[in-house]
């Protein structure tokens, strides 16, 4: 028989074991970092994002706009976020509702008003800012880097940015792969009109505005899809595209307000990003190489990166941004 004293000594340990295996559990909390997943076969990247190797990471919910120091221009907003590497590239699936609810891929659409051609509308975009290691302590936190209406910039060294187009790099399956960095005045010590901000290296660009020097359209077709002047690879812009000519030009229609280049190339060009636009959501899969070799990238896979994630709505400078986390491998 058990005595008394015995009694609770037994009882202490059975409660010691309760509470260990508690505390276990509470150390299996919430996902707060995006753990990379190593895969055999890459996802097949088309933007719907159902491929099967995405069901072999965890997904990482980041929510958007909670603090006014990283802006909340749209309300709070969730974005979905999961990452797999094949040993020679990261893939990374992002997906939102849009906050309006809306598909804004018209920057600076060209219309005909009042007797002239004018241009209006913006895009919808998200933002990836991978620390590099040369930020000092302020890392790729866009709290501590300098938020000004001209733009953004460092206290020290290099943030890397991946910045999605849903106009611009969308349709050329792309996003736009820049850096910011604390060189954000001219000679004469004046902000420059993006701060900071910097594209990467490039031997031939993205996109390009759609406006002659004298204020009007300088193409006017093909358009695809009624949005976009898309240049194919291999072909050069003056014989493919049909030059604007004001005499002849339907003033009922529309023209789009860039030029965009399948021929894009350098390490602007390194980000893949195919997204689709379906019952108000946003998804987009991003891939690059782990290490492209170049200064203005940063190194996948040999550690953990910090990371803030930002959207807009249908805007250009408005956004709401994450607190930072972190991508582990």
């Amino acid at each position: 028989m058990i005595n008394k004293k015995n009694l609770i000594v037994f009882l202490s340990i059975i409660g010691l074991v309760i509470m260990s295996c508690d505390d276990e559990k509470d150390d299996t909390g919430p996902i707060v970092d995006l753990t990379v997943a190593t895969v055999s076969s890459a996802p097949t990247l088309d933007g719907v994002g159902n491929d099967a190797a995405w069901n072999q990471a965890d997904e990482l919910v980041v929510t958007v706009g909670l603090d006014a120091a990283y802006s909340n221009s749209f309300g709070l907003v969730d974005v979905s976020l999961t990452a797999v590497q094949d040993g020679s590239n990261l893939y990374i699936k992002a997906v939102w509702a849009d906050p309006s609810g809306t598909e804004s891929i018209d920057k600076k659409l060209w219309s005909y008003d009042n007797g002239s051609w004018g241009q209006g509308g913006n895009e919808d975009r998200m933002f990836f800012f991978f620390d590099m290691g040369q930020n000092g302590t302020s890392g790729a936190d866009c709290s501590t880097m300098c938020h000004v209406s001209e733009g953004m910039w460092t206290d020290t060294g290099i943030v890397d940015q991946w910045h999605w187009k849903a106009h611009r790099t969308a349709p050329i399956h792309r996003a736009d792969d820049k850096y910011i960095d604390n060189n954000y005045t001219d000679s004469q010590g004046n902000v420059v009109e993006d701060g900071g901000q910097h594209g990467d290296s490039k031997t031939k660009g993205l996109y390009h505005d759609n406006k002659d020097g004298n204020g009007l359209p300088l193409y006017s077709g093909p358009v695809t899809g009624g949005h976009y002047l898309i240049l194919p690879a291999g072909e050069t812009a003056d014989s493919y595209f049909t030059l604007f000519d004001a005499s002849t030009a339907d003033t009922t229609g529309t023209i789009p307000g860039y030029w965009l280049d399948e021929n894009a190339d350098g390490s602007r060009a390194d980000v893949t990003a195919y997204s689709t636009f379906s019952s108000g959501t946003w998804t987009v899969e991003y891939s690059r190489a782990l290490d492209t070799g170049n200064d203005d990238d940063v190194v996948f896979g040999s550690g953990d990166i910090e990371v803030t994630i930002a959207i807009t709505d249908n805007s250009g400078g408005a956004h709401s941004g994450s607190a930072p986390f972190y991508i582990k491998f």
